[in-house]
């Protein structure tokens, strides 16, 4: 009942007001997204996934200049959430979008113009809430086998592995990401919460090949972990895994 409670106080702060005076501290954002196409999946798949992409950049910049205006919370522990579900819920105006042959690979490619305000992370702060609530609810198990939604969301989708990690359920994070993993087969956000998870669960020979695969895709903070990181929980980071 908790989560039901704040995000009761939740909509009556909203409703009380606060987006129309922080109307004026919208942005407007310009920002480009790119999936690479899986052999054999459909290109609609990679194009959600790239402007859900693109939509997750403008939410980060615009975060990183309303909270500090204090706006929006700092928010920690349910960034990903949050963040998360506010890029899936933002309109999007579409500038351009390609396929682009890139070597032997194939990727969709967008650019966008979005507006970001205040009132999307009170939106997406509510919706996370209701998430938490809906978790709260479900039998043995549901919880244990994590069944996936067939529609296509990846920031809904993303949002509910990062409620497993602040929940410390270890086992149904892992089992959504493996569900994920064959919903969004080219998905680099996927595979840096598969990192994050393993670390958790102190295997850092899986966490590296996740990062490996992260890497592959362009995930450039997958690419700059996998550099920069030697030892992991007293093990060697340096070998080499084969796929």
């Amino acid at each position: 009942m908790r989560t039901a409670l704040v995000a009761t106080m939740l909509v009556l702060f909203f409703l009380g007001g606060f987006s129309q005076a922080a109307e004026k501290d919208a942005f407007e954002i310009e920002t480009e997204g790119s999936c690479r196409i899986a052999a054999g999946s459909a290109v609609e798949l990679a194009r959600a996934v790239a402007l859900f992409n693109a939509k997750r950049k403008a939410v980060e910049l615009a975060g990183r200049y309303l909270s500090h205006m204090r706006l929006i919370k700092a928010y920690r522990e349910n960034k990903e959430e949050v963040y998360s579900l506010a890029a899936s819920a933002i309109a999007a105006r579409i500038l351009a979008e390609k396929k682009e042959k890139v070597g032997s690979d194939t990727f969709y490619r967008c650019r966008i113009r979005v507006r970001v305000q205040p009132a999307d992370f009170i939106r997406a702060e509510i919706a996370a809430a209701a998430m938490e609530e809906d978790e709260a609810r479900k039998p043995f198990r549901e919880e244990v086998e994590q069944p996936l939604p067939a529609d296509i969301n990846p920031g809904r989708d993303i949002a509910w592995v990062y409620l497993f990690l602040r929940q410390k359920k270890w086992r149904p994070a892992i089992i959504y990401l493996d569900h994920l993993e064959k919903k969004y087969p080219d998905w680099d956000s996927i595979y840096m919460a598969k990192a994050i998870t393993y670390y958790i669960l102190h295997n850092p020979v899986f966490m590296r090949k996740a990062l490996q695969k992260a890497c592959r895709l362009g995930n450039a903070v997958a690419c700059s972990d996998l550099k920069h990181l030697k030892r992991v929980q007293e093990r060697d980071f340096g070998l080499s895994i084969p796929d």
